[in-house]
């Protein structure tokens, strides 16, 4: 009996020791970085809260925070910020191991507000008579500090459809270039905090000044993206002056070879192709309103380089050349009329009109694959040409008178310095003289490698608008001013414009 009662007891111990195991429980560490939603900044000052709950803890400047020990097991993880929506994340903790996460915080729109209504600071409202380069700039606040982005409208006043000039800037200044001389412009800024609708500011305006032609005389031609450009400028004060210059057309087409208006100064003609010919187009001297003037026959000579015309004395005509023929249009394009021909397989490469001895015109032509050229001297309407004045073995181009109707000059490159493919070496400035007979050499201040052409007086005689370009075709073309003199090797050359060419002055 007593062994009984010890078998019964020792089966009730074993029993007792299996319902008694113990559980062992582990913890992991969490650590996670919260971000702006938006820009992906480090928000300090976050309270991290977590389900089940655990310690409260605090982003550092960093934006980073750090709970030791979480119990293995499912989280809720809990951001709260000022000016900030809450954001929660789901986490399994892991034990004995590191956990990480990013939690992105919204900002919250219902405390925010929106920006001020932008207000102009130049130019000034309603402001007239500006360069048509000019700097708009204007300002806006944020009450919140949130990061402002710009949108900048541009109207002209004889549309309605918005031209952007910025999108997004985070700048409150905007550079604008080349606007039109004479024209009224509005403008209108449109400012974004991120957050609140954007807020769009009153429509400001100012209008550009006229084109100044009194004291921007020159005309030139610079490239402008793939196409060439006209330009209006001025002299440099003084030596060491920035160019004061001012594009007149804009880069969609190409106008080029501009010549202007005399007597009255108001407009100026170019050429620009119409089918791949070139024509002639009449344009007021801002470069705005071109109208067409030649239809049905074109500007042509040997290549459309070098294909040339002139302003009557008068400025209500023009004289241009169709290979070895010369007419003479209206400047509305009315009374086409045929007034000279070259001698047979010559054509003309250059023409002048004085008003002088009834109506003198100066013209020179070449045989195409031939460099022998001739310079005619003749009154207008003479079909055919008179005999030429003068005959040269090279390339005589851009004849024109100077103000007396005495004098012609005209660039000259000898066949002798010419290229294998007939490129000009040594193209120089050359004065004829129609009471001696005399030709003499103005270029004798060009660098050697370059060449001087495309000659024009200045109103009084006294100088030469020319265009100095390196031979070999490689660099930019240089507009520039000489003294008409012969008694110094120190001949004055001053640089106008420089990336220019086919000058012109009025």
């Amino acid at each position: 009996m007593k062994k009984l009662i010890y078998l019964f007891a020792f089966v009730a111990f074993l029993g007792g020791c299996r319902e008694d195991t113990i559980d062992l429980q582990t913890y992991g560490r969490l650590v996670g970085e919260v971000l702006d939603a938006e820009t992906l900044v480090p928000i300090a000052g976050v309270s991290i809260t977590t389900n089940p709950e655990s310690d409260l803890v605090i982003t550092d400047e960093f934006g980073e925070f750090v709970i030791d020990s979480l119990l293995e097991g499912s989280y809720s993880v809990r951001g709260r910020a000022t000016g900030y929506d809450d954001g929660a994340l789901s986490i399994q903790v892991e034990g004995d191991r590191t956990n990480s996460i990013k939690l992105l915080l919204s900002k919250s729109t219902e405390d925010n507000s929106p920006p001020s209504l932008p207000s102009v600071i130049q130019p000034a409202a309603g402001a007239q008579g500006l360069s048509p380069n000019l700097t708009l700039s204007w300002s806006s606040a944020d009450s919140d500090g949130d990061p402002l982005l710009y949108d900048v409208y541009l109207f002209t006043s004889d549309t309605s459809s918005a031209i952007p000039l910025a999108m997004e800037t985070p700048d409150t200044f905007l550079q604008v270039e080349n606007l039109g001389f004479g024209r009224q412009y509005f403008w209108q800024v449109v400012v974004d905090d991120g957050v609140k609708p954007a807020v769009f500011g009153e429509v400001w305006s100012f209008s550009i000044q006229e084109y100044p032609k009194d004291e921007y005389r020159y005309a030139f031609v610079r490239p402008a993206g793939s196409n060439l450009a006209l330009f209006g400028g001025r002299e440099p004060i003084s030596e060491n002056d920035e160019e004061l210059s001012f594009q007149l057309t804009n880069a969609n087409r190409s106008y080029w070879r501009p010549r202007l208006r005399p007597v009255l100064r108001d407009q100026m003609a170019a050429l620009r192709l119409v089918d791949n010919e070139p024509h002639i187009f009449v344009m007021e001297r801002d470069g705005s309103q071109a109208q067409r003037v030649t239809n049905a026959v074109p500007v042509r000579s040997k290549d459309e380089n070098i294909a040339s015309y002139c302003w009557s004395p008068t400025g209500d005509q023009l004289l241009y050349m169709n290979f070895g023929q010369l007419y003479r249009i209206n400047k509305d394009g009315s009374g086409l009329r045929l007034v000279a021909e070259a001698e047979d397989g010559y054509f003309f490469t250059g023409v002048d009109w004085t008003p002088l001895d009834n109506n003198t015109i100066v013209a020179t032509a070449e045989r195409p694959g031939s460099y022998h050229s001739k310079l005619y001297i003749f009154q207008m309407d003479s079909v055919p040409a008179t005999r030429p004045e003068t005959e040269l073995n090279g390339m005589i181009r851009s004849p024109v008178f100077d103000p007396t109707g005495r004098r012609i000059a005209f660039s000259f490159n000898s066949a002798n310095d010419l290229s294998a493919d007939g490129r000009p070496l040594n193209s120089q400035i050359w004065i004829f003289n129609r009471q001696t007979g005399g030709i003499t050499n103005y270029s004798f201040g060009k660098a050697p490698g370059t060449n001087d052409s495309q000659p024009r007086f200045t109103n009084d005689g006294a100088k030469i608008l020319f265009v100095n370009k390196p031979s070999d075709n490689i660099g930019t073309s240089r507009v520039m001013l000489m003294d008409v003199q012969t008694n110094s090797q120190n001949q004055t050359r001053v640089l106008l414009f420089n990336d220019a060419d086919m000058p012109d002055w009025n």
